[in-house]
């Protein structure tokens, strides 16, 4: 008997098109849509409602940017005086340990922390409905979202995956951001807003360094020391923006005083720390009110922090004054300018929730390995969106499987 052989497939065959059987991923492919960005003054009028933020987990990555699911790396605040002592932003420069920001860490740390969420919960049914959203993200991408009505020359990219009818959005770094071409002088300028934190900080609370003179003298070493930015302390909340769900991790400061342990009022004792040149004139003033306070708020309302506190500081990094903002007031605050165009919450919160809307309905291919870019550059007329197929996937493959890790990284979905 001779033996059967294999059938060669002709030279005029060829292999088979996988988008042939899957005609909605290979339209994706080949479209770009775009999203018409209008004057602000389009975004105006009643806003949707924005739902109160609710903690669902924090975590903390230490000086070694191994992640733990606790609080060990939450600050307090405890403000330094300024009559007997001298805020020298400078010191420590020299000594500043900065996290290595050419390695990728994507949402490496959220997706965990999403995981751990769920294996903590007796109910997996409720813990599941808590942790899926419309959108899961930074809350830095965010504010970008937010802001963009009023930064009109801010320009930004996304990463886009749906992935479980959940669309996750991480940022890509533009191509012509180059941290090594900065000046020594924006680089020393730059540490004065973390060395602010390092003095304006301690590691316990402050009714236990006031009841425990021992614990005082963290309150002295910390005017020497340097800052560390390997050193976070995140939380995750849910929200909702109109018809949107959304889950959003972010780096908290410092904690007023003990933390709440009821989820919802969680996030009312943080605290966001900032630094910002004195004013000295009206135009300085306005300046602050329409760019600075715009970010201040925008980034402690979507999560819930209801204090802003600034050290403004002069030209040689010396602190002259601490000011407080409470961020539900400071929209009203910027108001003050007569003839003035500042900005006006319900345009960010408007034109945030039709961008998202738009975005959930040009995301359409659910896979963990398809990647979308979302994009706002030069002309800065509007956003665009399309497919990347498989070239920048960034879910963690542990997710899929419902894993964590301490170490940040680690094999893509596939």
């Amino acid at each position: 008997m001779i033996p059967l052989q294999k059938r060669r497939r002709p030279s005029s065959e060829t292999e088979p098109d996988p988008d042939k059987y899957q005609p909605h991923l290979k339209k994706a492919k080949q479209q770009t849509t775009a999203f018409r960005l209008g004057n602000w003054q389009e975004y105006e009028g009643s806003c949707p409602v924005y739902k109160q933020p609710k903690e669902l987990i924090s975590y903390s990555i230490d000086h070694d940017r191994k992640v733990w699911f606790d609080n060990r790396e939450m600050k307090y605040y405890y403000p330094p005086g300024l009559k007997n002592e001298k805020l020298d932003l400078n010191v420590g420069y020299e000594r500043f340990l900065q996290r290595d920001e050419s390695i990728l860490e994507h949402i490496d740390t959220l997706l965990d922390a999403l995981t751990e969420y769920k294996t903590r919960q007796s109910n997996n049914t409720i813990a599941e409905s808590e942790v899926h959203a419309d959108i899961i993200t930074w809350r830095g991408i965010m504010t970008k979202i937010l802001c963009t009505p009023y930064s009109r020359k801010d320009a930004w990219e996304f990463r886009a995956t749906r992935y479980n009818d959940k669309i996750f959005i991480e940022e890509q770094s533009l191509k012509d951001k180059d941290v090594d071409s900065e000046s020594e002088r924006q680089k020393l300028m730059s540490y004065w807003g973390y060395r602010f934190e390092t003095i304006c900080t301690v590691s316990k609370a402050p009714h236990e360094i006031n009841s425990h003179p021992e614990n005082r003298k963290e309150l002295v070493d910390r005017l020497n020391q340097s800052a560390n930015t390997n050193v976070q302390y995140c939380v995750v909340v849910k929200t909702k923006l109109g018809d949107s769900t959304i889950i959003m991790g972010a780096e908290v400061d410092c904690c007023r005083d003990t933390k709440p342990n009821d989820p919802v009022r969680q996030p009312s004792n943080y605290i966001e720390l900032k630094t910002s040149r004195v004013i000295e004139t009206e135009r300085q003033q306005l300046s602050f009110d329409r760019y600075k306070l715009l970010k201040f708020w925008a980034q402690s309302f979507l999560v819930g922090v209801p204090r802003v506190i600034c050290g403004f500081r002069d030209d040689e990094g010396i602190v002259k004054s601490i000011t407080e903002f409470k961020t539900m007031e400071i929209p009203r605050q910027v108001r003050r300018h007569e003839n003035q165009t500042t900005w006006n919450p319900s345009v960010c919160l408007n034109f945030a929730n039709q961008l998202l809307q738009w975005i959930r309905t040009n995301i359409t291919v659910n896979s963990a390995t398809t990647t979308y870019a979302i994009d706002f550059k030069y002309p800065f007329r509007e956003i665009r969106l399309y497919c990347t197929d498989d070239s920048n996937v960034f879910l963690t493959q542990r997710f899929i499987r419902g894993r964590v890790q301490h170490e940040i990284g680690g094999e893509r979905a596939h």
